[in-house]
């Protein structure tokens, strides 16, 4: 994904709400991909330097700690430009478990991740990114983009808007991680 600034594409109203502090989730995909790579994305402000962002980011294993459907995540391998994570995820009575692939970018501040093809995974498509922008010395706009789909079973239509509908909770938790230095855990968490 590739933005000029981090104000590309937002209106005068978003980026008046990202400035009192609120997290904009964009009413159309800015990446004019085919409707089936629809992205779902997000713009929010991080109360933080950008390279302290870069580092929480960098520590993929720990989305256990904040997101709150997240059960367990496990480093598989870790090459320093890119890292493979196993997720386990559980919803009621159905448990997912997928593996990500992490590429990192760090002279952009730009990751992006999609799902490991070498792995059995339960999820049919998955991918998505991170672009940060410094604003000052502590400060960070970061854009965010994810495409998710579970299966055949279940219409995109549908997929779109269960992921919409998560998607402000799941980066609220982000934003209270990031703004705390990783100090936020969600409620329960014990670190295993």
């Amino acid at each position: 994904m590739n933005f000029a600034n981090g104000w590309e594409g937002l209106t005068p109203d978003q980026v008046r709400d990202l400035k009192a502090g609120k997290i904009v989730i964009l009413d159309r995909d800015q990446s004019q991909g085919t409707d089936w790579q629809r992205f779902i994305q997000a713009a929010v402000i991080f109360e933080q330097p950008i390279d302290v962002v870069w580092g929480l980011f960098r520590q993929t294993a720990r989305q256990e700690q904040y997101l709150a459907k997240l059960n367990k995540c496990v480093t598989v391998e870790d090459k320093g430009t890119y890292d493979k994570v196993d997720f386990f995820v559980k919803f009621s009575f159905i448990s997912i478990n997928y593996r990500v692939q992490h590429d990192f970018d760090p002279q952009n501040y730009y990751f992006y991740w999609s799902l490991d093809p070498g792995y059995k995974n339960k999820l049919k498509h998955l991918e998505g990114y991170w672009k940060l922008f410094k604003l000052d010395e502590q400060h960070t706009l970061a854009r965010y983009g994810t495409i998710v789909n579970t299966s055949d079973l279940v219409p995109k239509s549908i997929q779109e808007v269960l992921t919409r509908q998560d998607l402000p909770q799941s980066l609220e938790s982000v934003k209270k991680f990031i703004d705390s230095n990783g100090k936020y855990a969600k409620p329960g968490y014990t670190q295993k």
